[in-house]
């Protein structure tokens, strides 16, 4: 049971803190901009709509370009993976 504890903990740790140490300017600046866009889409603010709409049209560019690239990527992701087992 303490080791399950200890694992957990460790577990918590890893998703409340980041590699990179932010200043406190840093997280307000971060915060402003997710409350803006938390604004901008409760108002239904055409530049949300926009931003949304580039952002599907990404994910399904990426989609495209990985189905393409596929068995390429496979291969080479097994390669690196290969060295790393040792």
């Amino acid at each position: 049971m303490k080791l399950f504890l200890q694992y957990f903990t460790f577990l918590e740790e890893g998703y409340s803190s980041s590699i990179t140490k932010r200043t406190r300017a840093d997280k307000v600046r971060s915060t402003a901009g997710t409350i803006a866009v938390s604004q901008a889409k409760k108002k239904s603010d055409p530049l949300y709509k926009k931003m949304m709409y580039q952002k599907q049209m990404y994910l399904k560019t990426k989609e495209q370009l990985q189905r393409k690239y596929k068995s390429k990527a496979l291969s080479l992701a097994r390669q690196r993976a290969s060295i790393y087992k040792k």
